[in-house]
């Protein structure tokens, strides 16, 4: 459950940034949050089996970052949603995950990628 209110209070934060910041382009605030979100993993990843699914996952999600911004801005927001199902997998491929950072990272991904659809639909 704590896991839970730090991942609501988390993603109040970043949508009070977002709203208060009149001149922030949200498409490009979006997909840097894509493009970020999965590099903090590689910092759960201290063995070389973790490293060598976290940085090609990180890649992939950087990918759809980029293409959602330049591209098809719908792509930032299936990013965000996939990146719940890594939130799942991750903590199967690596035995530093804190307990909890699963359900913290999902409801970070799911909230964002409906502030993320409904504002800029």
């Amino acid at each position: 459950m704590t896991g839970f209110i730090i991942g609501l209070i988390t993603t109040a934060a970043i949508i009070s940034f977002a709203e208060l910041s009149r001149k922030i382009d949200l498409k490009f605030f979006a997909s840097l949050n894509l493009a970020v979100i999965p590099f903090i993993y590689i910092g759960f990843s201290i063995d070389p089996q973790s490293l060598m699914l976290t940085i090609p996952g990180a890649a992939f999600f950087l990918f759809f970052a980029y293409w959602g911004y330049k591209r098809l801005y719908i792509l930032i927001v299936a990013g965000l949603a996939l990146h719940g199902l890594w939130d799942i997998l991750f903590p199967h491929v690596s035995a530093v995950a804190p307990p909890g950072y699963d359900i913290f990272c999902i409801t970070i991904d799911v909230l964002l990628a409906l502030y993320f659809y409904f504002k800029l639909k």
